[in-house]
């Protein structure tokens, strides 16, 4: 299952039942999972893990060094979940040394053609990452996230679980969670409807976060004050979670 003109250091693992085929290169430090399959000319670049069943297309690059100038080649690592694919010319870099040196991607992600993730991204579960969208480094994504295509995502940001964010969309502040965020500048424009009831989200759950929208978007509240309303209306879990993703935010929230 391995090409003869592949690349393979000898120190890398590679699962007996993964594809790997022409013009591949894996380097020192990779594990590949079983039933992986590895596309022609694409670089497996350094310490860098993929997990079972991820199919990685021709011409991807995964695992190279931090685009980060006080970075010195450091053994910093990639990790990347079951049952991901990433499509042609995508670029996911490994971290830098500024926080636990570990870039993560989750399971059953898709990865689409040109996509980018920085340095130092948590990416979780189920995410969909559409064309020529950027992750910049320290960026950090929450389960079932949908990105449309060029959005690009400013670094240190952070996108909750269960977001939407438009097509050619500039996120310069965190995303709350269930939310449809989209522009230039980007503002929240309402619940992720579609995507939470795609997601099994019951008609109770929708309605307690219907409530939190018309809190968090009226300008009336400063955030402070919102965050106090939140937390009045429900003790359910999508509740809490929208008000704990508020309290901690760093960056700012966007709103209307």
């Amino acid at each position: 299952m391995i090409d003869s003109s592949a690349q393979i250091s000898s120190d890398a693992v590679v699962a007996e039942s993964a594809q790997v085929d022409a013009g591949v290169f894996i380097g020192e430090g990779c594990k590949i999972g079983k039933n992986v399959t590895i596309g022609r000319n694409s670089i497996v670049e350094a310490y860098t893990e993929i997990g079972e069943n991820t199919c990685i297309s021709p011409n991807v690059h995964i695992g190279g060094a931090p685009q980060d100038i006080g970075f010195n080649n450091e053994a910093t690592r990639l990790i990347i979940g079951k049952n991901c694919t990433i499509r042609e010319f995508s670029t996911i870099h490994r971290a830098s040394t500024k926080e636990d040196r570990v870039t993560e991607i989750g399971d059953n992600c898709y990865i689409m053609a040109t996509s980018h993730i920085g340095h130092d991204c948590k990416v979780g579960n189920n995410v969909i990452i559409t064309s020529f969208v950027g992750l910049s480094g320290h960026v950090q994504v929450g389960d079932s996230v949908v990105f449309g295509g060029m959005a690009g995502i400013h670094q240190f940001v952070r996108i909750g679980k269960g977001a939407m964010i438009g097509g050619f969309s500039r996120i310069a502040k965190d995303v709350p969670p269930f939310c449809l965020a989209e522009g230039n500048p980007a503002k929240i424009h309402g619940l992720n409807s579609v995507g939470l009831r795609r997601g099994g989200f019951k008609r109770e759950q929708l309605s307690n976060l219907k409530k939190v929208m018309r809190i968090f978007l009226n300008k009336e509240y400063l955030i402070d004050d919102a965050i106090n309303e939140i937390v009045k209306l429900s003790d359910s879990a999508e509740v809490k979670e929208f008000a704990e993703f508020l309290r901690s935010s760093k960056r700012g929230v966007l709103r209307r």
